[in-house]
């Protein structure tokens, strides 16, 4: 693999993470106004948004499963774009509001690119360079929300097209379509040895590849990065069920109900129990934000010196932090002091990035078969996702400080739970010699 073609597959990944957040911030803001135009409730609007996260725990193991088992990762991620061209076609029709339930749904699913762009990180970039490469997706994602509400103040508009009502609502479904469409132009004109030839399928081919076609065949090898050489003996396996690979899934589940705890439910403390501003709440989260980006640029300069494994304590340290701060809003939930304040900013710093993501992926790409190395990342995409809808429904009903406080020592267990995990499997979170 040239170093041009490795640094080809690192920028488009990138720009497609970062469309990832825009896209988010985008639909997030005039979701409400869009759904309560068709007299649809607040319980409908929450249907719509969680659409997209079950769409998305779907398409991460199927997208990873296919590619792996057909090796085609190319063709697999333009039928993702033209799934995403036609799910905002279909959020945008405002004749019922199951278009946009649907249309989101169909987004989720639109998303097995992502997975088949992490199986890509995951095997292209020499090892010691992967957790490097993890990180600028993640801070490529963040860096999108970042935009994406400034974007979408800009892009609402109101148009009649044949007796097709575009306002605020729907206007971000019409932009995101033409959006989608051009990134499928520019996807489809990058040179195709961009992307590398995994799967199972080839590996079994190329067992069976006489030293004569090997020979005519090598200018088209020389194309393509090969997958390490693995004995013909040894059995072909399409899912390596190891405790590290729990290990980390479940690190990264863990990880991502921390984070979603802390976004869903700060700006409720801030607007709701603070009676803090709306603008006040605006700059908790843009705060939060840039504290991220920072800590993913000092992750990106660390991760040439420490290894992975040692960062992911680090990680926990930072959790246990944020889950204190959390416990301490609850027990000094009947008193509101400027003291609460500050504590609930250091909370969501601490509390929403999920830096055992980028670090976990970095760790299966190099302990999992190459053969399965996008299935097991369209798991880890997958588990993220759940964690997303499983907090946000559990934390909606959390609003009195006992259940707070029952809450924040279910996420300490949760917590000891990976760290003891971890613990035992520390060791052995190296690749196999």
């Amino acid at each position: 693999m040239t170093m041009k073609r490795y640094h080809w597959i690192t920028k488009f990944a990138a720009l497609r993470f970062l469309l990832s957040g825009c896209e988010t911030y985008l639909i997030a803001p005039t979701a409400w106004i869009y759904i309560k135009s068709m007299d649809q409730t607040t319980f409908f609007l929450a249907l719509v948004l969680s659409s997209y996260n079950f769409g998305c725990i779907i398409a991460g193991p199927v997208a990873g499963f296919l590619t792996d088992r057909l090796g085609n990762p190319r063709f697999i991620f333009l039928f993702s774009c033209v799934t995403k061209m036609l799910s905002y076609i279909i959020y945008s029709i405002n004749l019922s509001g199951y278009f946009p339930l649907f249309g989101r749904l169909i987004s989720g699913l639109g998303e097995m690119g992502v997975t088949v762009l992490l199986g890509q990180i995951a095997l292209q970039p020499e090892k010691e360079s992967r957790i490097g490469n993890f990180v600028i997706l993640d801070s490529a994602y963040c860096l999108g929300t970042v935009f994406g509400p400034g974007i979408g103040s800009f892009i609402t508009f109101r148009k009649n097209i044949l007796g097709w009502e575009i306002n605020e609502g729907n206007s971000p479904g019409i932009v995101l379509t033409v959006i989608w469409l051009v990134f499928f132009i520019f996807a489809t004109l990058l040179p195709n040895d961009i992307w590398i030839a995994t799967g199972a399928r080839n590996f079994e081919d190329n067992l069976t590849v006489s030293d004569d076609e090997a020979q005519k065949s090598s200018n088209k090898i020389d194309l393509e990065r090969k997958l390490p050489e693995i004995s013909p003996e040894k059995e072909l396996v399409y899912a390596v069920w190891d405790s590290r690979i729990f290990g980390l899934l479940f690190l990264i589940f863990s990880s991502e109900v921390f984070s979603s705890t802390s976004t869903f439910y700060v700006p409720v403390l801030a607007l709701d129990h603070f009676h803090l501003q709306l603008i006040h709440t605006k700059l908790l989260f843009l705060n939060c934000t840039l504290f991220t980006l920072i800590l993913f640029i000092c992750i990106y300069l660390l991760s040439q010196y420490v290894e992975e494994r040692k960062l992911i304590v680090a990680a926990l340290f930072i959790q246990i932090i944020a889950i204190s701060c959390f416990t301490y809003l609850a027990f000094s939930w009947n008193q509101v002091t400027d003291v609460q304040w500050y504590f609930l900013l250091l909370y969501i710093c601490l509390g929403m990035p999920y830096f055992a993501y980028p670090l976990g992926n970095s760790i299966l790409s190099k302990i999992t078969d190459p053969r399965n190395a996008t299935f097991i990342q369209g798991l880890s995409y997958g588990g993220l996702h759940v964690a997303v809808v499983v907090s946000r429904v559990v934390v909606s009903f959390v609003f009195t400080k006992p259940k707070l406080l029952w809450y924040s020592f279910g996420m300490f267990i949760l917590w000891l739970a990976g760290v003891i995990w971890y613990g035992t499997q520390y060791k052995r979170m190296v690749p196999d010699t």
